[in-house]
């Protein structure tokens, strides 16, 4: 039975793309893939025809293990292995010779290709064991960068800044915590407010490789930090892999641009992509969701130049500004009186979970460091005894209780 470490999985997609049968899915939340029932197949069971089968395989020196077989001449394409796969990788293709995709033989491909050896084999392979502790490495920790730069165009406030490639990267305090650049890291190298990011979607277009320009230094190989691309001493020349984490640092060292790589991304979703949503062309900058919230988490300069919640003259254009629970204020607090939570809303029916910030007055003790990190300047002190720091959002909606136009909502 293949297993995987996801704690420690990158997400690049590679065992998704050499597994032969196409068991694997890897997806920015998860890696779905048939684990053969722990060795009692259900579609094998449930296949009237016999067409699918379990099989005892000699996996290594007196270690035997089931994998599935298909007969596709046996398979009549009736989909009752479909219908019973717990995992839901089983699939009718129709396409002759390989009418059902989505088990697993034990080729081990998946496990020879991981970069990150996180895939596995029990009592044969035993996956990596990754153990990352985020707590205490505040707003931004960069761990073991390769200095591919694939997070600096994705950073919508150009706070980070590749000096060389192959070198780590660095992030100014221009940065809004956004969490995008995490998101994009192919190699896990970059974290935000101490959260494990969901990776974005990726999709290699195209991957090339000249021949004709090819020198034979092995810069890419030698710059490969996934092994993926092999030296072909034969030819001076070099292999380049038909899936690999894309984070382009050999097409970038290569001294003679004998590589090219085309990468299509998904959608990355900023921490303010989920909570509370301001319609723009509602909001008319009347300022009582501000002076509504309890803890100040909303700031509101209105058409006649009044700041909310202050109630100061302070002039300038309209403006709304809000805690976005980013979660560096709590990656800052050394007492855990910041912290980010789960909590559970219902949004068009369905219910969802958002991270909230909580605090606990009893445990604050006012050292400012969660007011330097916050992005947004909304953290500050307060003279009010049970709440002595203010500026975090709970998501208790208050503020769309008394928003007039409508103009906030869950999102």
């Amino acid at each position: 039975m293949i297993v995987f470490n996801e704690d420690g999985c990158i997400k690049c997609g590679a065992c998704e793309g050499t597994c032969p049968t196409s068991a694997i899915d890897v997806t920015p939340n998860a890696i779905i893939h048939c684990d053969t029932c722990g060795e009692e197949p259900k579609c094998a069971d449930a296949c009237p025809q016999g067409a699918l089968k379990v099989e005892m395989f000699e996996i290594a020196e007196g270690i035997e293990q089931a994998r599935l077989v298909f007969n596709s001449v046996l398979c009549d394409q009736c989909g009752k292995c479909e219908e019973v796969c717990p995992q839901e990788t089983l699939k009718v293709t129709g396409e002759k010779l390989k009418e059902v995709e989505g088990f697993c033989v034990m080729c081990q491909k998946c496990v020879d290709i991981c970069p990150v050896d996180v895939i596995g084999i029990p009592g044969v392979v035993e996956p990596a064991e990754y153990e990352l502790d985020l707590k205490g490495k505040g707003p931004v920790y960069i761990k073991d960068c390769v200095g591919c730069g694939t997070c600096v165009e994705p950073c919508p406030v150009n706070a980070i800044t590749l000096d060389e490639v192959g070198s780590p990267v660095t992030v100014s305090d221009d940065c809004i915590r956004c969490g995008l650049c995490s998101q994009t890291c192919p190699w896990n190298a970059i974290y935000i407010a101490e959260k494990v990011p969901v990776k974005r979607t990726k999709e290699i277009e195209s991957f090339t490789f000249d021949s004709a320009k090819c020198i034979g230094c092995n810069t890419c190989v030698e710059a490969c930090p996934g092994d993926f691309i092999s030296a072909n001493s034969a030819t001076l020349t070099v292999a380049i892999p038909s899936v690999c984490a894309a984070c382009g640092l050999c097409v970038k060292l290569c001294p003679v641009d004998a590589l090219e790589i085309n990468v299509e991304w998904g959608e990355g979703a900023p921490v303010d992509a989920e909570g509370i949503g301001r319609d723009v062309e509602k909001c008319d900058f009347i300022g009582a969701c501000a002076n509504k919230c309890p803890t100040e988490a909303i700031r509101v300069v209105t058409k006649t130049g009044m700041l909310c919640p202050a109630l100061e003259e302070v002039g300038g254009e309209p403006s709304f500004t809000s805690c976005i629970r980013c979660g560096a204020c709590a990656s800052m607090c050394s007492n855990d009186a910041l912290k980010v939570e789960q909590y559970e809303l219902t949004i068009d029916g369905e219910s969802v979970t958002r991270d909230r910030i909580s605090f606990n007055p009893s445990k604050c003790d006012q050292c400012g460091d969660c007011i330097e990190a916050c992005p947004y300047d909304m953290l500050h002190k307060s003279d009010n005894p049970k709440l002595p720091i203010a500026g975090f959002c709970t998501l208790c909606g208050q503020c769309m209780e008394a928003c007039p136009e409508d103009a906030l909502c869950y999102k």
